[in-house]
């Protein structure tokens, strides 16, 4: 089978191209490693860190130590357990090149990944593919351990703003059936009662003339004359 028809054969079916198992108990002398793009101070005895809606690039660097010539045409792999080495969520295939490398050649080349991922631990395990002849294997790399999380969300983000605004009118909606329910009655009972004013009722007036013409606390004017004269009579005698 001719070298292009491999790569047309792999190209139409490189999303189930999973399904190719690895080199198994076969010794294949080509190295490959990796460096993430963004993060190159990480190392794989480092513990990567990733924030969901992240993009990272894996730039890998593939040494070929085998006596014939081979061609690296498509990258996968997977987020693991750390614990249980269970494989989480697979990375989406992509095609690579293809990218001939000649026996005792290294070349480079790239894989884009979209973090999405549960916040959590993880390890992640990238696969290539290469031809050899013509057979197609699947070389795993090294592991990178990494923890992912959430991106923190700003205070003036328009959905946090809306969950502000629905917790402050259910509160002020409490409130306000609180008082209607129970905090109207209670001031009402607690309140002070103002006491009204009776209006005074005047006093007697008494006259001037009462205590001076005669010396007692009467008014004369409505005496007899005759009983008046009596009594100065009685008086005089």
């Amino acid at each position: 089978m001719k070298f292009s028809n491999i790569i047309a054969i792999l190209s139409a079916s490189i999303a189930s191209v999973a399904a190719y198992q690895t080199t198994g108990k076969e010794t294949v002398d080509i190295l490959v490693d990796y460096h993430i793009k963004e993060t190159p101070e990480v190392t794989k005895n480092d513990v990567a860190s990733w924030t969901n809606g992240e993009e990272i690039t894996l730039q890998y660097t593939i040494n070929n130590n085998e006596e014939s010539d081979v061609t690296v045409i498509g990258v996968t792999g997977q987020f693991l357990n750390p614990v249980t080495r269970q494989a989480v969520t697979n990375l989406t295939q992509g095609r690579i090149g293809p990218v001939a490398v000649a026996p005792g050649e290294s070349a480079q080349f790239e894989q884009t990944i979209n973090v999405n991922l549960v916040p959590n631990n993880y390890e992640l395990v990238p696969q290539i593919f290469i031809v050899q002849g013509e057979l197609v294997k699947v070389i795993p790399c090294r592991g990178q351990l990494a923890s992912v999380l959430d991106k923190a969300i700003s205070f003036f983000d328009p959905r946090l703003i809306f969950l502000e605004i629905v917790l402050l009118a259910s509160f002020g909606g409490l409130i306000y059936l609180a008082y209607q329910i129970w905090g109207k009655n209670y001031i009402k009972g607690t309140a002070p009662v103002k006491v009204k004013k009776s209006a005074k009722s005047p006093s007697p007036v008494v006259s001037s003339s009462a205590g001076s013409s005669t010396g007692a606390g009467y008014d004369v004017n409505w005496i007899p004359e005759g009983h008046l004269k009596q009594k100065r009579t009685k008086k005089v005698a």
